[in-house]
C-alpha cells in the first residue's frame, strides 16, 4: 500500500510550506522539487498523486509548461495544478489559463492566492483520485515500512 503524494515543482519553498500541514493530517507524502526531471522521477510508482507546478510566464520559455504536458501523455491519471506567482492583466491570465488547460492542467491559479484555496484544491482533487483509481490508502495508524524503498 502506497501512500498518496503531493508533487510540488517549485523554486523556493512556499507552495509547499503552504500544503505542509494538510499532507501531515491526512498521512499523505509531500514531495518537492527543485527541477522537472526530478519531479516526473517522483510519479514513477504510480501512486495517487497531484502535482503542483508554479510556472512563471514571465520566463522565456516558460518552466512548468513542457512538464504539464508531458504528465499529462505519460500519466493522465495524475492532477496536475499550474500555480502562478505572477500579477498578470486580465486578458493574458485567460490566455495563460487556456494554455495550461490546453496541455493537460485541471487548474490554474494566480493571485492572490490563500493557504485554504490551495488546500481544498489539493484535498478535493487527491481524494478524487484514489476514489477514481480505486487506491488503496494505508490506514494512518500503520506504519510502512516500505515508503521509502526504492
Amino acid at each position: 500500500m502506497k501512500s498518496p503524494q503531493l508533487v510540488v515543482l517549485e523554486f523556493d519553498g512556499w507552495l509547499a510550506k503552504q500544503l505542509r500541514d494538510l499532507t501531515v493530517e491526512r498521512k499523505w507524502l509531500l514531495r518537492e522539487a527543485r527541477q522537472p526531471g526530478a519531479a516526473k522521477g517522483m510519479l514513477a510508482d504510480g501512486r495517487p498523486t497531484v502535482m503542483c507546478v508554479l510556472i512563471d510566464p514571465h520566463k522565456t520559455p516558460p518552466d512548468g509548461l513542457k512538464l504539464l504536458a508531458e504528465v499529462h501523455r505519460l500519466r493522465p491519471d495524475v492532477a496536475v495544478v499550474a500555480v502562478s506567482d505572477a500579477k498578470l492583466p486580465e486578458d493574458d491570465r485567460a490566455i495563460w489559463t487556456a494554455t495550461a488547460l490546453d496541455l493537460g492542467a485541471r487548474y490554474v491559479l494566480f493571485p492572490p492566492l490563500t493557504r485554504t484555496v490551495l488546500e481544498d484544491l489539493a484535498n478535493g482533487l487527491l481524494h478524487a483520485t484514489i476514489q477514481r483509481t480505486g487506491a488503496v490508502v494505508p490506514d494512518s495508524d500503520v506504519i510502512d515500512l516500505a515508503e521509502g524503498a526504492p
